[in-house]
């Protein structure tokens, strides 16, 4: 069985922004349940020298539509960048779903083999497409969205694994 380029990107980023998206709805729920102010969430980090919520939330979701649009080689959608908001977050988050699911399977399948250089800080890499999916753009982009749980939950809300997961494709049955 072989898996295809298609499967391993926009249907992995497609499940893992719906279940942030998720992790957003009960995070908006839970600082309304608590009268919070939501920048405590917004701004909160693991570390002081981490990305707070909403910037992990933010690269999140450019890895979630730079990975498809780097391998077919067209420019990235510029997405919304307010993070001030949930609500801002949430329609961040959403566009780059929207976006994923249109980039062309066929042309993210016939990629696979094709060497493709991008930048990495001041250098430049180059890696074939199949690498740079498993071994490079994926590990970053599942940080950011385990980080954005990670601090949610650290704040209280009320999150689980399968909040993380989002729905999960490929259940055949549930017992």
């Amino acid at each position: 069985m072989s898996v295809s380029i298609h499967e391993m990107t926009v249907d992995v980023i497609v499940q893992q922004l719906s279940g942030l998206q998720g992790v957003l709805d009960k995070v908006a729920a839970y600082v309304e349940e608590k009268k919070l102010d939501p920048s405590a969430i917004l701004l909160a980090r693991l570390s002081p020298d981490m990305y707070p919520f909403a910037k992990q939330v933010q690269v999140a979701t450019s890895w979630g539509v730079n990975i498809p649009a780097m391998i077919v080689g067209v420019a990235a959608p510029k997405l919304p960048d307010d993070a001030s908001t949930i609500d801002a977050l949430k329609a961040r988050v959403e566009a780059a779903i929207d976006y994923a699911k249109s980039v062309d399977a066929a042309a993210l399948d016939g990629a696979a083999d094709k060497v493709l250089t991008f930048p990495a800080g001041p250098a430049q890499r180059s890696m074939k497409v199949r690498d740079f999916v498993l071994h490079y753009s994926l590990p970053h982009f599942f940080f950011h969205c385990t980080t954005a749980y990670d601090i949610a939950r650290h704040n209280g809300a009320p999150l689980a694994k399968r909040d993380f997961m989002g729905p999960v494709v490929g259940i055949i049955s549930q017992g």
